[in-house]
C-alpha cells in the first residue's frame, strides 16, 4: 500500500496543503478534485495504481483545509491548478473529477504546455442550467437538504458495491465540512464556463471517462464527443463504464486505474 503524506508549501502566495504518495522521481500525475469533496477523495484510487508514479492532490478553495476560503470563482481556481502544475516543474497527466474536469480543461488550455496527458472523470461538457439554480437555492435557504440530495445523486444505486459504505461516509464528511457559501461558489463555478472546448487541437491526449449510472453528468452528454463515430480530433477518447456513478474514483478505483494507466502507459499492476 502506498504511503500518504501530506505537506505545506507556498502557491500564489497561499500556504496549501499537498497530498502526495508514490516515488517524487516518478511520472507526476496531479488530481484536481469534485466539487463538495477534498485532496482525501482520491485516496482509494492512489492505492489501485500503485507504487510506481508521483501522486499529487490539493483542496481547492472553500474545501478541506481551505474550506475558510469561501469567496472564489471558476478562474481562482484555475489559476490555483495551474500555479500547481508550474510548483510540479515537469510535466504532470492531469486528471479532474467532475468541477476538477472543467478546472483541469481550462488549465491546460490555458498553459499550452507542462501537461502531458488530460483524463477527465464524470466532468460535465457544459454548464447546466441546474447548476445555476442549485447556487441559487443555497443562498436563498442554506445547505439544509443540499447534503442528502447530492449524496443520493452520487452513491444512489450503488448499495451493493464493496466500496460503499467507506464512499458513502466519506463523501458525507466532506461535504458536510463544505459551507452553504462554499458549496454555492462551486455551483456558480460550473455554471460560469459555458462548454469545453475538448475539440482544441491544441489540448494534450484527452480522455472522458463516464458512468452509465451517473445521475450527476448522464453518459449521454457524452455523445457529441463522437460524430458518426469518428473522433473530434485525434488523441481525443471515451471510456464509459458500466457502473459506479458520479463518484467513480471512490466507487471504481480498480477499474477506473486500469484505464487511467493505459492512458498514461503506466505499468500495469
Amino acid at each position: 500500500m502506498n504511503r500518504i503524506e501530506d505537506g505545506t508549501t507556498v502557491i500564489g502566495g497561499r500556504s496549501l496543503i499537498v497530498r502526495r504518495s508514490g516515488p517524487p522521481e516518478g511520472p507526476a500525475v496531479l488530481l484536481l478534485h469534485a466539487l463538495g469533496l477534498d485532496r482525501c477523495a482520491f485516496d482509494p484510487l492512489r492505492h489501485a495504481l500503485g507504487g510506481s508514479l508521483d501522486i499529487i492532490s490539493y483542496d481547492h478553495r472553500g474545501h478541506g483545509s481551505r474550506a475558510s476560503e469561501e469567496s472564489f470563482t471558476l478562474q481562482m481556481l484555475v489559476e490555483d491548478a495551474i500555479g500547481m502544475i508550474r510548483w510540479v516543474n515537469r510535466p504532470v497527466h492531469l486528471l479532474g473529477h467532475a468541477l476538477g474536469g472543467v478546472i483541469a480543461t481550462l488549465a491546460a488550455a490555458s498553459l499550452r504546455s507542462g501537461v502531458q496527458s488530460l483524463a477527465l472523470v464524470a466532468s460535465p461538457l457544459e454548464s447546466m442550467p441546474a447548476f445555476t439554480e442549485r447556487a441559487e437555492q443555497i443562498d436563498a435557504g442554506g445547505r439544509a437538504g443540499t447534503v442528502e440530495q447530492s449524496l443520493k445523486r452520487w452513491f444512489g444505486g450503488l448499495e451493493d458495491l464493496s466500496t460503499y459504505r467507506a464512499a458513502l461516509a466519506y463523501g458525507r464528511k466532506a461535504i458536510s465540512a463544505v459551507s452553504a457559501k462554499g458549496y454555492a461558489d462551486g455551483w456558480r463555478s460550473l455554471a460560469d464556463f459555458g462548454r469545453l472546448q475538448l475539440d482544441d487541437a491544441e489540448l494534450p491526449p484527452t480522455l472522458c471517462i463516464a458512468a452509465a449510472d451517473d445521475a450527476s453528468v448522464p453518459a449521454s452528454s457524452f455523445d457529441s464527443l463522437l460524430r458518426g463515430g469518428a473522433k473530434r480530433r485525434e488523441s481525443l477518447y471515451l471510456e464509459v463504464l458500466p457502473r459506479g456513478g458520479h463518484m467513480l474514483p471512490l466507487t471504481e478505483p480498480e477499474r477506473l486505474s486500469r484505464h487511467l494507466k493505459e492512458h498514461w502507459k503506466a505499468p500495469q499492476a
